[in-house]
């Protein structure tokens, strides 16, 4: 599973020339969030 595709990125946020990497979509997402802990442990 790609979980880059699984990140919602927003563009200047907080502030210009900053890119905020937001993971709640993966939290969402229950097969990706399984994923992601079994991939931690």
């Amino acid at each position: 599973m790609d979980l880059k595709e699984k990140v919602r990125v927003i563009e200047g946020f907080p502030k210009e020339g900053i890119s905020f990497k937001d993971i709640t979509t993966i939290l969402k997402d229950g097969e990706a969030f399984k994923y992601t802990i079994d991939k931690m442990t």
